[in-house]
């Protein structure tokens, strides 16, 4: 199963990948970082007329991404190609998790993307930074956050084919000026579901998507310290 978000739930779809995500997830506790102030003013002006925001460069994307070095020994790159898939959500106020699994965000300059995988799939995650003008990025994060509050279940449409899905929140990482985590429950086959869990995080004007997929075992553990090793790195990247 391809690890990026798009890739990977369009993969899940097929017979070849349902053989590799039988017994997949992650849990945790609810809890999620505060928005932080906003951006300090620029030299000379008062607090009332702060600084526009601006986008994060190419190169603060690149820098706040996962390379292979990062990780512990056993991964490997699986970084996948861009897709144009399109996520639907039946409800309005689930449409907000679909667009996670979208390639594109409206909006959005996309920026570094990357895949890893351990084993014949054992464990697996993916990553993206984007960047928008003015407020997108946290206009962006905020609708993740509303949406976890009024969105519990619904079915996400890619391409013709429907997913039972449902949303759990769970504990985000710290250190970000915001952070939504939640686990994804989706029915790929009668029976057969993959749980998915991800991170959405906003530094500034960059938003950090993370998706981590492992066998069930370990896949609590692995999430909590790979997101935190990715939102660290997110977070450098930026400031940079």
């Amino acid at each position: 199963m391809r690890t990026r978000i798009r890739h990977g739930l369009a993969a899940a779809l097929t017979v070849s990948a349902l053989s590799l995500v039988a017994a997949c997830g992650g849990s945790g506790d609810a809890k999620d970082t505060k928005d932080k102030a906003g951006d300090k003013p620029a030299a000379g002006q008062t607090s009332a007329a702060p600084a526009p925001a601006t986008p994060l460069t190419a190169a603060q994307m690149k820098a706040g991404i996962l390379v292979l070095k990062d990780l512990p020994s056993g991964w490997k790159d699986t970084t996948a190609k861009p897709s144009t898939d399109v996520y639907k959500a039946d409800k309005p106020e689930c449409q907000p998790f679909a667009d996670v699994m979208g390639d594109e965000i409206a909006g959005a300059t996309r920026g570094a993307s990357v895949d890893f995988t351990v084993g014949e799939s054992e464990s697996e995650l993916s990553e993206e930074i984007v960047t928008f003008a003015g407020t997108g990025a946290a206009d962006f994060t905020k609708k993740v956050g509303t949406a976890l509050g009024s969105c519990t279940e619904f079915t996400v449409e890619i391409e013709g084919s429907k997913m039972k899905s449902s949303v759990k929140k769970i504990t985000a990482p710290q250190g970000v000026e915001e952070a939504h985590a939640f686990t994804l429950s989706m029915e790929v086959a009668p029976g057969i579901k993959i749980e998915p869990s991800l991170v959405v995080a906003r530094q500034g004007t960059g938003v950090l998507r993370f998706l981590h997929l492992a066998d069930a075992a370990t896949a609590k553990k692995d999430f909590d310290a790979l997101a935190k090793l990715a939102t660290d790195k997110f977070v450098k990247g930026a400031q940079s």
